[in-house]
């Protein structure tokens, strides 16, 4: 079902660097075709061989240079600062279709055309053959961060939502939560109040003065509003406003976000 992927079994050396990106096809039956997996192995995988990683999903990975640029910081920031990760890119085909859940309103179909609304399909995908092979050939821990871009932190909003183990900690660059009339609004209403089984991180930030900035800055603003007003001890959050003017520019603030998870995990420890 999976390829495999081989690592050298020789005895690393200590002063070289070993952190390498792979390309990764599985057959996949929830989507009936190969779907493709961008993964970043860091230096430390080989250097300490008996220790286990946390996983970070990334989504929209089909974006070479933001899949380099978010290894790049975990490379950067590693070094002295936040504990190493394997990145996991989901290659993603269709956006509207992999990204968002169904839509509940017939007018949100004159922007988003189907197909459209699958993101469960994602999920499942996710759970019941991404995890299997992450755990079958890595070291990993059961512990998953998950960052996303516009629609891409709209579908990690909805998988951690949906789902206890994805994901622990999420960085949301500029949410579309303005999608089929703030429906993700209504689900923050909801999810306040239940009772989670374990502790869920969110980490929001947007810029501001483009169209999509400003389209999706008055829902995100509700969305904290509601957090703000919530009693609910097992979600934790922070909002942290940039002052970029560009909506595919946001990716530039997802090293505040690893610095802020890596402060609540140093919290956490103590």
């Amino acid at each position: 079902m999976f390829s495999f992927l081989a690592f050298t079994q020789e005895e690393p050396d200590p002063d070289a660097y070993y952190a390498v990106s792979e390309t990764i096809f599985i057959e996949s039956e929830v989507y009936k075709k190969q779907r493709e997996l961008q993964i970043f192995i860091p230096d430390e995988y080989f250097w300490e061989k008996n220790r286990h990683f946390k996983v970070l999903y990334l989504f929209d990975a089909q974006n070479t240079r933001i899949f380099n640029y978010i290894s790049g910081n975990i490379q950067l920031l590693s070094m002295n600062t936040i504990e190493p990760v394997i990145i996991v890119g989901i290659v993603t085909e269709d956006r509207w279709d992999e990204f968002l859940p169904p839509n509940n309103h017939v007018e949100t179909l004159k922007r988003y055309e189907p197909p459209m609304g699958h993101a469960d399909l994602l999920i499942q995908h996710i759970q019941e053959e991404v995890e299997p092979f992450l755990k079958k050939n890595y070291r990993v821990q059961d512990y998953r961060l998950g960052i996303g871009h516009s629609l891409g932190a709209t579908f990690v909003t909805y998988a951690s939502m949906k789902t206890d183990n994805l994901f622990d900690y999420n960085i949301l660059l500029s949410p579309n939560y303005n999608y089929d009339q703030k429906q993700f609004v209504d689900r923050y209403k909801e999810f306040v109040g239940n009772d989670l089984e374990k502790n869920k991180t969110f980490y929001f930030t947007n810029g501001c003065g483009d169209r999509y900035e400003n389209e999706f800055d008055g829902p995100l603003q509700e969305v904290i509003a509601i957090l703000e007003d919530s009693g609910n001890e097992k979600i934790k959050w922070e909002y942290k406003k940039t002052d970029i003017d560009n909506h595919g520019l946001i990716w530039l603030a997802v090293c505040n976000g690893l610095l802020h998870w890596n402060a609540y995990m140093t919290k956490e420890d103590k």
